[in-house]
């Protein structure tokens, strides 16, 4: 190709790439890349123009290629790491970005990216230090004031998160992200018309942004809401791991009749805790005439076969052929076809899971057998969860005026538990708290259920055996943060639970003090054992 006509094109394809002709600019950088295979500038753009075509792995190659002809060439390591972003390598965008800004350490992007990257990551601190560089090479660059915003939120500084995620709408109101941002500094905060109102604005500025749609159906479930609350919540998926989204799902399946769908495989999502919660309307599907078939945690098996006796509950290691139904969705999908409003929970049911009676009989016997008058309360207080379970978890010392009351066995409901913890209480208080070391609390789901279901109540977190006691139709009194770490379906300004009859719920009234609600506990169950 001659230089003058090269210049031209050249010229024609940047022309087009600015005015976002995408792939009229695409035609052309591939001509003039095939013409001039060893020129990293055409490389650069035409990686650049397949990232914004969105055609990320092909522009990783080309961006690639451009970078190993020259190696300090500058937005190309930028661009690299933009596209690992964009296919949700975030370990891999990480030194890309890194690499640009060695290169071009007065461009504020990079360090924005980065920010974004690290925030990914769960490194909050990093995020909040670059994208601060970014604020500092330019004040009025808005996406670095979100980046910020989303880090201290993460870090529990909501008020600061707050201020520069209204940063960055002052200086650009057209970012959807940005308002997603400021709702779920919302939701964290506990002010759920605010964070409704903010998912709106962010759907109104693209109605194809999940996670916005996502959260809004959370705030809208929280606050009993469940028309509009159900119509978002298929949203959830984009929300879940890489690995976790590939389920083929009925297309249009909601708002039917569940009786129209035919033949049914339900697969599972989310933890064993959420499960549970889902079979709290099985036996509304649990008929002769019904062919469904239900993915559950294989630990959930031996007490689900034992309670309902007409569903298939499968594993991941026996699917059922794909000729077996004729339509397939997720389990926590389920229940928007049976409460659709604060009406449907009504009914005769206060418990739906069935333990093994000669094994609990077995538990109670042993738990009652050096205080057969005593009272048997289950106890649990940590939740490993990674992403919330520092905002449910307690100290065991937070629950000193419980485990004082007299008149009371309790026995460990905590797989895992903190040994030292646990020993150091009990020799400082002189209260003892029971182990069955040969139940597997974590591993033995069912025996689990035997084990509580030998109480006469529960004191607990939100946690797996919240849902378990629920289950059983346990007399439970439930510990809830107040409002991060507060999953949906405990609602707010709730004090019985909708799903679990059995369940009071008690909730802090600033997050990180549990006192009022420890008090109130306590008042119930000194009252419980009154009235005996």
């Amino acid at each position: 190709m001659k230089a003058d006509k090269k210049k031209e094109k050249l010229t024609l394809a940047k022309n087009y790439f600015l005015a976002n002709h995408f792939y009229d600019a695409l035609e052309l950088f591939k001509e003039l890349d095939s013409a001039d295979t060893k020129n990293s500038e055409i490389k650069l753009f035409l990686g650049i123009t397949l990232l914004r075509s969105e055609n990320y792995q092909e522009a990783i190659r080309i961006l690639n290629e451009a970078i190993k002809i020259e190696p300090d060439l500058k937005l190309a390591n930028h661009a690299l790491g933009s596209a690992l972003f964009m296919i949700e390598d975030y370990h891999g965008a990480l030194p890309a970005f890194n690499r640009e800004i060695d290169i071009n350490p007065k461009y504020p992007d990079a360090y924005c990216d980065k920010g974004y990257a690290l925030n990914e990551l769960g490194n909050y601190d990093e995020a909040f230090k670059s994208a601060s560089e970014a604020v500092k090479l330019d004040p009025i660059y808005a996406d670095p004031y979100n980046v910020i915003a989303v880090s201290l939120n993460q870090l529990d500084q909501y008020d600061e998160a707050l201020k520069n995620a209204l940063r960055a709408i002052e200086i650009d109101g057209s970012k959807a992200n940005y308002f997603c941002t400021q709702g779920n500094i919302f939701l964290n905060k506990g002010n759920l018309s605010g964070a409704l109102n903010s998912f709106k604005t962010a759907l109104e500025l693209d109605p194809r942004y999940k996670e916005a749609a996502f959260n809004k159906s959370t705030a809208h479930l929280r606050l009993l809401d469940f028309e509009a609350g159900w119509k978002l919540y298929e949203n959830r998926f984009a929300t879940y791991p890489k690995n976790s989204r590939n389920k083929i799902i009925t297309k249009n399946f909601f708002d039917k009749n569940i009786d129209s769908l035919g033949r049914i495989f339900i697969f599972k999502e989310q933890g064993i805790g959420d499960q549970i919660l889902c079979a709290s309307v099985f036996n509304e599907i649990d008929k002769e005439e019904k062919v469904i078939y239900i993915e559950v945690n294989e630990k959930l098996l031996p007490v689900f076969n034992r309670s309902f006796k007409n569903l298939n509950f499968v594993t991941s290691k026996n699917y059922p052929n794909s000729n077996s139904y004729d339509t397939t969705f997720g389990i926590a999908s389920l229940p928007s076809f049976f409460r659709k409003n604060i009406n449907s929970f009504n009914n005769d049911r206060h418990s739906f899971l069935l333990s093994d009676k000669d094994k609990t009989s077995i538990y109670r016997e042993r738990l009652l057998s050096e205080a057969p008058l005593n009272k048997i309360c289950g106890l649990s207080w940590q939740s490993k969860n990674q992403t919330i379970g520092k905002y449910k978890t307690l100290d065991l010392e937070n629950l000193k005026e419980i485990l004082e009351t007299p008149g009371i066995t309790f026995v460990n409901l905590q797989y895992n538990p903190p040994i030292e913890e646990l020993d150091l209480f009990q020799s400082t208080y002189k209260v003892s708290i029971k182990n069955f070391n040969e139940v597997d609390l974590f591993n033995d789901v069912d025996s689990l259920c035997s084990l509580i279901d030998a109480c006469d109540f529960i004191v607990t977190i939100s946690n797996l055996n919240a849902h378990v006691a629920g289950a059983l139709g346990k007399k439970t009194f439930l510990l809830a943060p107040f409002s991060r770490g507060r999953n949906w379906y405990w609602h707010d300004n709730l004090t019985k639970s909708l799903w679990y009859p059995s369940i009071e719920i008690f909730s802090q009234n600033e997050t990180g003090d549990w006192s009022v609600p420890i008090n109130q506990i306590k008042e119930k169950i000194v009252e419980e054992i009154s009235h005996e």
